[in-house]
């Protein structure tokens, strides 16, 4: 009995270590570590860690991932060949209660249209022109009157959770090569403009211009993929949509965000999925659609674009349509002023 007593302590304190000791182990998710610049340490690390939906693709073990020099090289060809070009296409939005917006990238209409109280549809009418260096971006949005309470009285109760008046503006944003300007313009004559003027591209990294300027631009040092410094390839292949695809992802930056994108090296490494996350939270999914053009090859026709609300949940905000588009045909100066 007393030697039974003497054996508790000590068979309590052997369980107790050898709890602590598999603590780390018991973790499923792969922690993101810094591995000093080392590519090779930093290729495996991504394939072990990719945790969201390219990782669960089929595999596509007969040809070899792209390097992040390959893929650099078929944007250049690209990026060279094509020194202007004019984009028209329509959107048909939603935007739900409860959208959260993301640090990176803006979205114009989003944040002027506050996620209050009900889901909400648009169908927005956007252009985009560059050439060279030089940048037009537009749209306009017809917001239809909702019933507030106070400017706009509902004809029931319970139904003043809109907006209040109706408003129906233009958006303009130029960048000439030095200096850029956004105007803010109502279509229905008052009230009057909003103008704002700087030194940089005030849309250059405007999400929904993502889809055509990585296209276009993916090597642009401002309307580019402004993120190639951090991005490493891994994962190996993986078969989407019936072709093969290469992922090219930045490691996390240091408050948590990065990038992903799916490329097609089979089509001159052209970006199929454009992918935000939060931690590994996916926050931002763009699938871009391409049609083949004889002379320029691969050309966005389309594209969704789905994001994370305040429930978790990940919801299709976006279905664009390219309906016009000519590229290295000559652009006056004076449009991008």
């Amino acid at each position: 009995m007393y030697r039974s007593r003497q054996l508790i302590p000590r068979i309590t304190r052997f369980l107790l270590i050898l709890i602590v000791s598999l603590q780390p182990f018991s973790n499923s998710v792969v922690e993101e570590r810094d591995f000093k610049e080392n590519p090779l340490a930093i290729s495996t690390s991504l394939a072990i860690a990719v945790q969201d939906e390219y990782g669960r693709l089929p595999a596509d073990r007969s040809k070899p991932a792209p390097t992040r020099a390959e893929i650099v090289n078929s944007w250049q060809k690209r990026q060279d060949a094509i020194k202007s070009a004019r984009f028209a296409w329509t959107e048909q939005q939603t935007h739900p209660k409860g959208w959260l917006p993301n640090p990176r990238f803006p979205e114009r209409e989003w944040l002027s249209i506050p996620a209050l109280l009900i889901d909400r549809s648009y169908t927005v009418f956007k252009t985009l022109a560059v050439d060279g260096n030089k940048m037009r971006y537009t749209f306009e949005l017809d917001r239809g009157e909702e019933p507030d309470g106070v400017d706009v009285i509902a004809k029931g109760r319970g139904l003043d959770k809109g907006l209040g008046t109706r408003r129906n503006y233009s958006y303009v944003s130029v960048f000439d090569g030095q200096m850029g300007k956004a105007v803010l313009s109502s279509l229905t004559g008052s009230p009057p403009s909003t103008i704002h003027q700087g030194t940089m591209n005030i849309d250059g990294q405007n999400l929904d211009t993502r889809a055509i300027l990585m296209a276009l631009r993916p090597l642009d040092p401002v309307i580019g993929h402004l993120l190639l410094d951090r991005a490493v390839t891994g994962g190996g292949r993986r078969i989407y949509k019936g072709r093969s695809q290469g992922i090219l992802e930045e490691r996390h930056d240091p408050s948590g965000w990065k990038t992903g994108l799916w490329v097609e090296p089979e089509r001159n490494c052209l970006v199929s999925r454009y992918r935000v996350a939060f931690e590994q939270k996916l926050m931002v999914d763009i699938d871009i659609d391409y049609t083949e053009d004889l002379r320029w090859g691969w050309i966005p026709s389309g594209w969704r674009i789905s994001e994370m609300t305040a429930d978790g949940t990940m919801q299709t905000v976006v279905v664009a349509k390219v309906s016009s588009y000519n590229i290295n045909q000559p652009i006056p100066i004076e449009e991008f002023r």
